[in-house]
């Protein structure tokens, strides 16, 4: 955003970097919003009238006057009424402009012109952990991007007053942004006016039962590298793909040009795979087809295991092509017995092999965020898979003390009653118990080892036929913080881009939980098809030329 006042004489200290924006995420979300932001302006080019587009949008569209570019446009306004994919307006907007009538298969051209505008430029950096883009990685750089870079805080900083008077003033900045180079361990540091929160949905892989996880790979660069060192050194191995979406069709094709055997556990193909066209996705829509043939479909090196699931997880002590310890990520490469189960008729399957990969979806990791401005946070929260199941175990304990209370007294001089009994026919107590010196009534409590979560109680400490069960989470360890708690539509739940998208304000996608300044677009705000980040960042590129400072 070029700015037209006088410089101040205002200096930072030499490791700190001033931008008005940081963009976390160099995906396709940071990519299009460093478009708009280098200086790239949308207009709205003449709309030809046999162009079938919706009507009501047509009359807005033209009510728009010629030469003004989107970023002084009313976007809400005219995105009133729009249905699609996407609950946000400014995403549908765009997407209709961008790709006109796409949903009823006509293919037109783009109603958007852009134009470089170099007054428009804002000054930002994009950072990411990888090469921009992620899988896109021969997109130019240039010197919007810094790549291998891990976000670890966004923190506020305090506010001089008065204000300095040039807008691009370093000490005007309101958020300070810290992390480290991967490769080299040296420490970052940006401050800024403007936080844009575009790094996916995918950063936190979801995974098996901790005790099945061990065994698997989760990521596709893992797989890409296991599966290298696999036709190197066992070229006969299978491989067990998990999953039924487009990370799992990319592991499956890529064992399969490898020439080794898959095995596919799956449910119903996703639907991600069937609108894909397979004219410009062929490898995908192989992949699709060969799950909808299922077992029947007697394709080369691959074995599909619809309706199935992981149920135990042993390696094989003897494995004749063992890889040395150099050779194998953890138990990840050696050989398996993996047992699984139909869910339709409880038929259990046992397989053999040498690799795992698991892609079943994925979270967000917004640790960067839980700094400092959510402190009304209860990091401890139980885990909300698991709420019910503790609801119920209480109250099943509840409903047995409430029966021992009532029949205590009863039970009591049974007890007492049974015991009188067997010293009776017994002289020597510890004949009874096991002990030698105790009155506990723990058999054999002197010869027990001492556990470190419990210890040996004395008998007037031990309540009766106590039956409290604890209830353990066998989910996956979550982290409050990189769960993004407090930012979602339900602030007490984890940030999810399909059930708890980040919440933002509709027009401008700021963060409605955040502070003032801060933006989400893209998988974490529901937007998870690519066709509808232009839109999200159109929203919160235009607030910030409308709101200079």
């Amino acid at each position: 955003m070029k700015d037209s006042m006088k410089s101040c004489e205002h200096t930072i200290s030499e490791d700190v970097v001033y931008k008005e924006v940081v963009v976390i995420g160099n995906g396709p979300s940071g990519m299009v919003t460093s478009f708009m932001l280098a200086g790239n302006v949308p207009y709205l080019k003449d709309i030809p009238d046999d162009l079938p587009i919706d009507e009501m949008l047509r009359a807005r569209l033209s009510n728009v006057p010629k030469g003004q570019s989107l970023y002084e446009t009313d976007l809400i306004e005219l995105a009133e009424g729009l249905e699609g994919r996407s609950h946000n307006p400014i995403p549908l907007l765009m997407d209709n402009l961008l790709r006109p009538c796409a949903d009823m298969g006509i293919q037109a051209d783009s109603l958007i012109e852009w134009k470089f505008d170099i007054e428009k430029q804002i000054s930002h950096i994009v950072l990411g952990r990888g090469p921009p883009g992620g899988a896109w990685a021969t997109f130019p750089a240039g010197k919007f991007f810094r790549s291998g870079v891990t976000v670890t805080s966004v923190t506020r900083l305090p506010q001089p007053a008065p204000r300095c008077h040039n807008t691009n003033c370093a000490l005007n900045a309101q958020f300070c942004v810290t992390g480290y180079d991967t490769a080299s361990g040296s420490p970052l540091r940006y401050v800024c006016s403007r936080v844009v929160v575009a790094c996916g949905g995918g950063d936190r892989p979801n995974a098996l039962a901790p005790r099945l996880a061990a065994h698997a790979l989760h990521t596709l660069s893992q797989l890409e590298r296991a599966v290298t060192l696999l036709t190197t050194h066992v070229p006969t191995a299978s491989v067990l793909i998990v999953g039924s979406g487009v990370s799992a069709a990319d592991g499956v094709w890529l064992s399969l040009r490898a020439r080794l055997h898959v095995r596919h556990v799956h449910r119903a193909p996703a639907d991600a795979l069937a609108r894909l066209d397979p004219l410009a996705y062929p490898d995908y829509c192989q992949v699709y087809k060969m799950m909808c043939d299922g077992p029947s479909g007697n394709h080369n090196n691959y074995t599909p295991y619809p309706e199935h699931s992981i149920v135990d997880i042993t390696p094989e002590p003897d494995d004749p092509h063992k890889l040395h310890a150099d050779h194998a990520e953890d138990l990840c490469l050696s050989l398996k017995r993996v047992k699984l189960l139909n869910v339709n008729t409880n038929q259990i399957t046992e397989v053999k092999v040498h690799l795992i990969g698991v892609y079943i979806g994925s979270k967000p990791d917004l640790f960067f965020l839980q700094t400092n401005y959510l402190d009304c946070i209860n990091i401890k929260i139980d885990c909300t898979k698991c709420i019910d199941q503790t609801k119920i175990s209480q109250r099943k304990i509840e409903e047995k003390q409430c029966f021992l209370k009532n029949h205590w007294h009863f039970i009591k001089s049974m007890l007492g009653q049974s015991i009188q009994s067997c010293k009776s026919r017994y002289l020597n107590y510890s004949e009874i118990n096991g002990n030698t010196d105790t009155k506990c009534v723990l058999p054999d409590c002197n010869k027990r080892p001492k556990d470190k979560d419990s210890e040996i109680i004395d008998k007037c400490q031990i309540i009766p036929y106590s039956d409290e069960e604890k209830v353990k989470c066998t989910c996956d360890e979550m982290s409050p913080y990189s769960a993004g708690l407090g930012f979602g539509l339900d602030p007490e739940k984890p940030v999810d881009g399909r059930n708890n998208p980040i919440a933002i304000d509709k027009s401008t996608h700021e963060i409605l939980n955040g502070p003032e300044g801060m933006y989400a677009l893209g998988p974490l705000t529901a937007d998870n098809f690519m066709r509808f980040i232009p839109g999200g960042a159109l929203a919160l590129v235009s607030h910030m030329h409308q709101n200079k400072h």
